[in-house]
């Protein structure tokens, strides 16, 4: 594994986002980083440095590099819910986007661990992508726990994503408005 990103590199992970043909230049430009990207966002996960892992993490997915759903379910399993924490937002989109099967339990845990930390509501910004993340992912794992999350012990807003995810909220006599304004 090189040391590190080039400078060069290193300015662009604030950015953020990667397309897949950015990704690809610069995984040119600086041969070995598709290879190195883990490794790189593992340091800087380790050392808080939240916004650099982001970059690093965004890189991998635009790259697919192997490994980084493994890597994404360990952040979303033990990542921290409150506000100033690393981005679990990005982690739990992209676990979607690749429709990593192995995510289904730690994005399940995760909607479980924010609902009891009560740090999303009212929204339940972060539990919806995790809803939507499980419907991309698409199994019937996956669609089992958007079924349990449908139920009565959930919070309104989670338990209307859930059914619009499985396509059943007209089926279950669910209420947009009333879900979705329940505390």
């Amino acid at each position: 594994m090189q040391d590190g990103p080039s400078p060069e590199l290193d300015d662009l992970l604030l950015a953020g986002y990667f397309t897949p043909e950015r990704a690809a230049e610069l995984d040119a430009a600086q041969p070995g980083t598709r290879g190195s990207v883990l490794g790189w966002a593992r340091e800087a996960l380790a050392a808080g440095n939240w916004a650099r892992a982001g970059g690093l993490v965004n890189l991998a997915a635009a790259l697919r590099v192997p490994g980084l759903g493994e890597l994404l379910c360990g952040l979303v399993e033990t990542g921290d819910v409150r506000p100033g924490g690393p981005n679990l937002e990005d982690a739990v989109d992209i676990l979607g986007e690749l429709q990593d099967e192995q995510a289904v339990g730690p994005l399940f845990r995760l909607v479980q661990r924010v609902v009891e930390a009560g740090t999303d509501a009212p929204a339940f910004w972060l539990c919806q992508k995790a809803v939507f993340s499980l419907a991309e992912i698409g199994t019937d794992e996956a669609d089992a726990r958007l079924i349990e999350l449908t139920g009565e012990a959930w919070p309104g807003p989670v338990r209307w994503h859930a059914a619009v995810a499985l396509g059943v909220e007209d089926e279950l006599g669910f209420d947009e408005d009333e879900l979705l304004n329940e505390r």
